[in-house]
């Protein structure tokens, strides 16, 4: 993992450090959540986009479930 270095103020340094033990611990795993709802955000927008495609395949879908309901039952 590439290392990064972040200036904070010093107020806030010594708030973090009254409230968690290790505070690069806590900035990696804020960092790491903010990845993780960026990705989740660019995933939503990219299926958005998807459905706005309308590829045709709603109908592909439907005759593939009714094909698969009427074979289990």
């Amino acid at each position: 993992m590439a290392k990064i270095s972040i200036s904070l103020p010093d107020e806030l340094l010594n708030y973090i450090d009254q409230k968690v033990d290790n505070r690069s611990a806590l900035i990696e795993s804020l960092l790491k959540q903010w990845q993780e709802q960026k990705q989740n955000e660019a995933l939503a927008a990219a299926c958005a986009l998807v459905d706005e495609l309308e590829l045709g395949w709603e109908g592909e879908w439907q005759n593939i479930a009714i094909t698969e309901w009427e074979a289990s039952g």
